[in-house]
């Protein structure tokens, strides 16, 4: 089965994209898959966004704030388009490969605690292929730019399925990168994990469950602690 089959039966057939991955772990394509449409969303995001105005909006509630005029005008100059487009594509791939490498991390010591026999690479290509329906999230931002009538577009908009902005949260306010975090995507991701680790194992549903959901409780519920404790 090639990448593109894989990718349709992860959609229709879950089962049996999971029983090929089991057979033949790789991971180059939807790695590569996942942050190309990232960043190119952000790349054009960055593009066609009112800077000046971005900029007045993204740090109207930070430190900057307490600054004499001419001291806040000199830091904001320092930051131009280029410094936020090329930053926030580094911090992006960076996180990425953060975040694949830590799931792959956790899904291999829980492996080794409950004796399942898949290796690092089988939990890595697990971690990105699971996370193939973050896509929707890179279309529906597509389409929110190409029908935007004003340049002034809030940056949510590169994550237009979280609970943030379905809630309407403003920017700066309590919990904000949790909720931007927690999406329609991440959701149906782990739907396919917990389907993944049912076939891999061959357990019951209750032991595939556990096994996803327990390390993603415990890390969202430590998060949520220190974002409104």
């Amino acid at each position: 089965m090639n990448n593109i089959a894989l990718t349709v039966a992860l959609a229709t057939a879950p089962s049996t994209a999971f029983a090929e991955l089991r057979e033949r772990p790789r991971f180059w394509f939807p790695l590569l898959v996942v942050v190309f449409s990232t960043v190119a969303v952000l790349y054009w995001y960055y593009s066609v966004v009112d800077i000046e105005w971005l900029k007045e909006l993204v740090f109207s509630n930070s430190d900057l704030q307490i600054l004499p005029p001419d001291q806040r005008a000199e830091a904001m100059a320092m930051l131009d388009r280029n410094t936020m487009l090329w930053g926030s594509v580094a911090g992006s791939i960076f996180d990425t490969a953060i975040v694949f490498l830590s799931s792959a991390s956790c899904f291999l010591l829980a492996a080794k605690l409950t004796r399942l026999p898949q290796g690092f690479k089988h939990w890595f290509a697990f971690s990105c292929w699971t996370a193939m329906p973050m896509l929707l999230s890179a279309v529906v931002a597509a389409i929110m730019l190409i029908t935007s009538d004003s340049p002034q577009v809030s940056p949510s908009v590169v994550q237009p399925l979280s609970i943030n902005e379905l809630l309407h949260r403003p920017m700066g306010s309590p919990g904000q990168s949790l909720l931007e975090s927690l999406s329609i995507p991440s959701l149906l991701s782990w739907i396919l994990m917990i389907l993944g680790v049912r076939v891999w194992s061959q357990r019951s549903w209750a032991f595939s469950t556990a096994f996803v959901l327990l390390p993603i409780a415990c890390i969202y519920g430590i998060w949520a602690f220190l974002a409104f404790g």
